[in-house]
């Protein structure tokens, strides 16, 4: 069944990829094909004047989940890029990115400001994830930025037209809500789902624990009784030496606190 928290944050997706055909944020504009699904969709970033990826035509998906914005989108280049913030799997890794640090009022239009900022002047302190750029980045900046207008230039030089809608697009608009909306109810139904087996692994594991209780205290009380026949029946022996020689020899089955050791 989807809820009204589902229906918000689709509506808030909705609004925000508006602003990308309307008013995108610079070096940014609309991917090549029709959105069909509003929980994914493709922007074109071309490379900021000014940098070594100046010219280049760089397609990003924006991948949203069922928990947005309570959880950040996720934002992968579709095309190599030599870059020290950029994994070999096109996703730039920062600390806005992880859902301990995003924040309720950012946006996707926020999130692409600041990767063209960082695609200017990369984030060194503790966010490199490919070394091997980032050692040359700090040894020879010249180097790099050869490397990375060659990267450019093999990857990233095809040109991409954007898909502007038209208003005859608006009713087409509803059905990807509609689809989103499916897609985002499937999610948390899997997420319930897989609450579920835990919550009755868990129960099975406790329901368990009793009979396995009660199978090793059965031995332990019938130890206990062997043990105070055994005592008893020492303090009956004829002579003194024959008890302390048994009494040695049971004793230690126990420990000072009356617990049998075994």
């Amino acid at each position: 069944m989807i809820g009204s928290t589902d229906q918000v944050h689709i509506k808030r997706i909705r609004k925000e990829l508006r602003e990308i055909w309307v008013d995108p944020p610079p070096f940014c504009r609309p991917g090549a094909s029709p959105v069909t699904d509003l929980l994914h969709w493709e922007v074109i970033i071309d490379g900021p004047d000014g940098s070594p990826y100046a010219g280049g035509t760089f397609p990003v998906d924006v991948d949203f989940t069922s928990l947005y914005p309570l959880r950040p989108p996720k934002i992968t280049f579709k095309t190599k890029v030599y870059h020290p913030n950029i994994d070999s799997k096109g996703e730039m890794t920062l600390d806005v990115f992880h859902y301990k640090n995003w924040s309720l009022t950012m946006t996707v239009h926020d999130l692409l400001l600041l990767i063209i900022s960082v695609l200017y002047d990369p984030m060194l302190d503790g966010h490199p994830v490919n070394d091997e750029v980032n050692e040359l980045y700090e040894s020879d900046i010249e180097l790099y930025e050869q490397m990375a207008r060659a990267w450019t230039c093999e990857y990233s030089s095809t040109p991409i037209v954007s898909y502007y809608p038209t208003k005859k697009d608006e009713r087409w608009l509803d059905h990807c809500a509609a689809v989103a909306v499916k897609r985002a109810a499937d999610e948390a139904e899997e997420r319930r789902r897989r609450r579920q087996e835990e919550e009755d692994m868990l129960k099975l594991a406790a329901a368990s624990s009793p009979a396995r209780e009660s199978r090793i205290a059965f031995p332990r009380v019938t130890w206990k009784r062997v043990v105070a026949f055994l005592q008893e029946w020492s303090v009956a022996l004829p002579f003194a030496t024959s008890r302390r020689r048994f009494s040695s020899t049971v004793l230690p089955f126990y420990n000072y606190t009356g617990q049998v050791c075994f």
